[in-house]
């Protein structure tokens, strides 16, 4: 469900941008790296424009994954 990003307060994007950065941690200490190509949908998803419901099956088809 997209959702109104202009109703997404600032603590949400907030929340938002930290689990961003710690699913990059856990990534970096698995030892991947971060696709660029997928930095579109994270930025969608802290601005409130997209749910994470909607933006793990993004990052996947990007990545070329099921």
């Amino acid at each position: 469900m997209t959702i109104d990003a202009t109703k997404i307060t600032r603590e949400e994007q907030d929340r938002r941008a930290k689990l961003v950065r710690d699913a990059f941690r856990s990534n970096a200490q698995e030892g991947l790296k971060p696709n660029p190509a997928c930095q579109p949908v994270f930025d969608a998803f802290i601005a409130g424009e997209i749910e994470l419901s909607e933006m793990m099956p993004k990052v996947k088809a990007i990545l070329g994954i099921a």
